[in-house]
């Protein structure tokens, strides 16, 4: 059954798909660009998405910093925009709000000037994009080529969307060189010319206006139309020590450049982080056919590729779960070997955990569901300890009956006719009050109505179909499979002479 899963099994996810009840529009201009362009690109995106399903409000912010400066005198993100969006309640959605956000991500594609991207609400805690590739190694400029060659090999991977890196090069800015030998004869040093500079551009705190148990700082500067202008600038006089008044211009060359808007830096070194999200296949399926077109990208000395994010949370997460599966299996068997005093019969009940695990490849295959690291891993986790009561009830029986001097067959019947009704109540009954949770289906007590579609159901329910199919086929193969296995190891040990013993002696 493993084998089929792995052959026809939907693949694994970190966390289940689930209805989103926002999204987030963001937009990213060149750096640089002014806040009425922005808010003009983000004017526009609300008009597109104005009239779309599901939306109930839409709330927009506009930049980060409270000055426009071409001299950069306000904070970074003032070439930036966020569209909040907020979705009616889930049970008067009339569409899934998964697929308004891949309308909406169609809908503002086109728009030139920025990059827009459109992604649904993260559930859960953070786990980075489902796709995150990091480059790294020493010089920006390989890196940020490095970045544009691993983002021309895998656009065109299908469900890619929202491909983006970090690496912000266009930042304009002005430099003033100040010509240090004519400052000099002049009575003048780069710290003078620069503190004016520094004043006439971006002010100076000259004092403290204070109002009642308020306080201002008072700062002065030229007016914004005789600082946004470098010719300007250049008109103005810098005064000496003795009184003179020497003009800007013949004391610093002007020059354009563009500079780095941000440096991220991981374990010393330089990193460029490329991410992209995904849409209508598995995050994991994207990341495979992602590292075999990246597997023979030329790398020069000193430089790596590395996938983390989600990718890397879900590693984690995996070896964490089967860790902690290993010692629930551990501590129950301690447990049972020390109840039964035998190794032979904790390890028959042990084998139905192996029956659950039968129930849940079934039920992902039936379903057509994916493997959900953090849900269907605790689902595995939580059947261990529940499957095993029902072939320690029977077995226990057994064991009982054959104190009393019954006949190995005729224990084995008896004890399933007797346990038959409780094994199959406990079971029922779980199944049964999973399956709310596994199909949505509730009642608003509220509204006195009945809904057959759940929020909820959607994180929750692939945790509950596990356990559902899992102790269903964990049930019938325990009533089945156990007593047969027991009787086999009663007659191998008899072949080998070794009698049976009653619970308080020790096997031989």
């Amino acid at each position: 059954l493993g084998a089929l899963y792995w052959c026809y099994g939907v693949g694994v996810e970190l966390f289940p798909e689930s209805e989103p009840s926002r999204a987030f529009v963001n937009i990213e201009a060149p750096q640089g660009t002014s806040l009425d362009k922005v808010d003009a690109i983000a004017r526009e995106v609300e008009s597109r998405i104005k009239d779309f399903e599901n939306i109930e409000r839409v709330v927009t912010n506009v930049g980060e910093g409270s000055s426009g400066d071409i001299f950069g005198g306000g904070a970074g993100g003032l070439n930036t925009a966020r569209i909040s969006i907020e979705f009616v309640d889930f049970v008067d959605r009339k569409k899934s709000s998964g697929l308004t956000v891949k309308r909406i991500r169609k809908a503002v594609e086109d728009i030139p000037g920025a990059e827009i991207s459109a992604k649904k609400e993260e559930e859960g805690p953070p786990v980075g994009e489902p796709v995150t590739i990091e480059v790294s190694g020493d010089d920006f400029d390989t890196l940020a080529e490095l970045a544009r060659l691993v983002q021309d090999r895998i656009r065109t991977v299908p469900g890619l969307v929202d491909l983006r890196d970090d690496y912000d090069p266009a930042r304009p800015e002005i430099h003033f060189a100040v010509d240090r030998n004519r400052a000099k004869l002049l009575g003048l040093d780069t710290d003078h010319v620069g503190f004016f500079l520094k004043t006439a551009v971006l002010g100076t705190k000259v004092g403290t206006f204070r109002q009642g148990n308020e306080e201002y700082d008072i700062t002065i500067r030229l007016p914004l139309d005789q600082r946004d202008d470098p010719a300007k600038i250049k008109r103005l006089y810098v005064p000496t020590m003795d009184g003179r008044m020497v003009p800007v211009s013949s004391l610093v060359d002007v020059k354009y450049s563009g500079g780095l808007g941000s440096i991220s830096h991981k374990d010393t070194d330089r990193v460029v982080t490329i991410t992209a999200g995904n849409e209508g296949r598995l995050a994991t399926d994207i990341l495979a056919d992602c590292r075999k077109r990246l597997d023979d990208l030329p790398l020069p000395a000193g430089y790596k590729i590395s996938f983390t994010g989600e990718d890397e949370e879900r590693i984690e997460t995996s070896n964490f779960l089967t860790k902690a599966f290993l010692v629930a299996l551990c501590l129950i068997a301690v447990v049972l070997v020390s109840e039964f005093d035998s190794v032979t019969t904790p390890f028959i009940i042990m084998a139905s955990v192996i029956f659950s695990a039968i129930g849940v490849l079934a039920g992902l295959l039936v379903l057509n569901n994916p493997f959900g690291v953090i849900m269907t891993g605790v689902g595995v986790i939580s059947l261990a300890g529940v499957v095993v009561n029902n072939a320690i009830v029977l077995l226990d029986y057994v064991e009982k009956l054959r104190n009393w001097g019954m006949d190995l067959t005729e224990a084995l019947v008896r004890a399933g006719m007797t346990r038959l009704r409780p094994v199959l109540l406990t079971a029922v009954t779980t199944i049964l009050g999973l399956i709310p949770m596994a199909t949505g289906v509730s009642y608003d007590f509220r509204a006195l109505c009945w809904h057959t579609k759940s929020e909820s159901s959607l994180w929750w329910g692939p945790m509950a179909t596990t356990v559902i199919f899992g102790l269903a086929v964990a049930t019938v193969l325990t009533l089945v499979i156990v007593p047969v296995m027991y009787s086999l190891l009663d007659d191998t040990k008899r072949f080998f002479g070794v009698p049976w013993r009653a619970r308080h002696e020790v096997d031989s």
